[in-house]
């Protein structure tokens, strides 16, 4: 049987970046401290590193998927320099009260939904026992109780959060 992986889970923004409300370029992307070394650490640890992150900008018309993905690579092609990246990026832009046609409406991707997670458990083959998600958001901790994953609520600093509760396997 093939062994499964252990991953961190991230919310983004608000864990990675500092949230200034619908963050969706490099322009308003601003890391917090100690994230990106909280990626590595995680990264050289071998765990799938996977951001699952609401982003209902783009219901309300702020910014389009497109906009997303751009930032998304832009952030890993930070993360390059360091020699770590994020393995995969998952985001949900729907909102059941706002937005277009295409994009008002329930959705089991948005969190504190778990629809995110078992995408990423199914695409990865993720060991949830092995893995563990930082939020730092009520959402956040409820997406995780509802996949049956291990939530930290981000406090201050990524890395001591990372550092003091990935499994040393």
């Amino acid at each position: 049987m093939k062994i499964k992986n252990k991953a961190l889970f991230l919310d983004r923004d608000g864990v990675i970046n500092k949230n200034f409300g619908y963050v969706s370029s490099v322009k308003n992307f601003v890391w917090l401290k100690n994230a990106k070394k909280a990626i590595k650490y995680a990264y050289v640890k071998k765990y799938l590193i996977i951001i699952v992150t609401n982003q209902s900008g783009v219901a309300r018309g702020f910014y389009s998927e497109k906009d997303i993905k751009i930032l998304h690579s832009q952030i890993n092609k930070q993360l390059k320099i360091i020699n770590c990246k994020i393995h995969d990026f998952y985001y949900c832009p729907y909102h059941p009260k706002f937005g277009n046609t295409k994009y008002k409406k329930n959705s089991y991707l948005r969190k504190p939904n778990p629809g995110m997670i078992f995408k990423a458990v199914k695409k990865w083959n993720i060991d949830l026992d092995k893995s563990l998600m930082i939020g730092d958001k009520k959402t956040d901790m409820m997406t995780a109780k509802r996949s049956n994953l291990r939530f930290i609520k981000k406090k201050y600093n990524l890395l001591k959060e990372v550092k003091k509760n990935l499994l040393s396997k």
